[in-house]
């Protein structure tokens, strides 16, 4: 069934134009907005609580324009199925790829955190091609349909993306690379295990939030140097992005550092322009652990305990 749909419907309307596909997904955005209100109650909350000085207006508006965005990228992501490496680089290029070439230079793999903003299904088409000499690996949640997995997996790595499962993460590490990396985390889904001793609490967007510990952890463990990516769409179906050092001594870095660096980082694209972030996404979705709302008051970040 999985093959059935990928190759008579998934893959076949990918090779419709984009703005035919656009329009699809037009059609969808008043379905799943207008009719159905897909996850409607999730995004509103999101947004409402993030933004808790918005009039109502205001949240209604940016609610409407989270899913008109929403459904456009949903139509791009459909179309990297099909799309060339030549046209996925010319829709999304990298501002500044040589600032990585003295990595690979002297065999020096590195961590690139990004998040759930902008098309990032774009991005891993695209970005392979644009660093030289360096593998693009990128950590990854299987789907539970292993057919479908499988089918979308071969999708991306058709460009030279090695994927990483996130279950397969510590092997990974473990190993020495064959040649350097460029190893990309997208570090802002809320963590399976909210043990507040294993997370990073700090405040963000207006709440007290918890995040995953583990590119800071494996760039200190391997000593790779950290960097945030930022994807801008520049207009429709184009973007852009560009790379931010966080730290290229680990080690040194006190525990929280990275990670708060990362949740301040994407805390400013999202004030800045809130519309291409997944707010469909249950981010807060299993609360507050009480130890956490203790230590943080005072206090504007607390680490989770790992082994350095």
């Amino acid at each position: 069934m999985a093959y059935l749909f990928y190759y008579c419907i998934l893959l076949p309307i990918s090779w419709l134009p984009l703005p035919i596909l656009y329009g699809i997904g037009r059609f969808f955005y008043w379905l799943g907005y207008r009719v159905l209100k897909y996850r409607r109650e999730v995004v509103y909350g999101n947004i409402r609580g993030s933004f808790p000085d918005w009039t109502e207006a205001e949240v209604e508006a940016q609610v409407e324009k989270f899913y008109r965005y929403f459904f456009d990228s949903l139509a791009e992501s459909i179309k990297m199925f099909s799309i060339s490496e030549a046209e996925a680089v010319a829709r999304c290029r990298i501002e500044n790829p040589e600032i990585l070439e003295p990595y690979a230079e002297v065999g020096q793999s590195v961590i690139i955190c990004g998040a759930h903003y902008s098309n990032w299904e774009i991005a891993a088409i695209s970005f392979p091609s644009q660093f030289k000499e360096m593998t693009v690996a990128a950590v990854y949640s299987p789907l539970k349909n292993e057919t479908l997995d499988g089918l979308i997996h071969g999708n991306r790595r058709r460009t030279g993306v090695h994927l990483i499962s996130r279950r397969a993460v510590d092997e990974y590490f473990e190993e020495d690379p064959v040649s350097p990396a460029v190893e990309f985390f997208v570090a802002d889904q809320s963590p399976s295990n909210a043990a507040w001793n294993k997370v990073h609490w700090t405040h963000f967007l207006s709440r007290t939030t918890s995040f995953v510990m583990g590119p800071e952890r494996y760039a200190v463990r391997n000593n790779r140097p950290v960097y945030y990516v930022v994807l801008r769409m520049v207009r429709r179906g184009h973007y852009v992005a560009r790379l931010v050092l966080i730290t290229d001594d680990p080690r040194s870095t006190e525990p929280g550092f990275i990670t708060e660096s990362f949740a301040r980082r994407l805390e400013t694209e999202i004030e800045r322009d809130p519309t291409p972030w997944l707010w469909t996404h249950r981010r807060w979705k299993r609360g507050v652990a009480p130890e956490a709302t203790a230590a943080l008051e005072g206090k504007d970040w607390i680490a989770g305990e790992y082994s350095r």
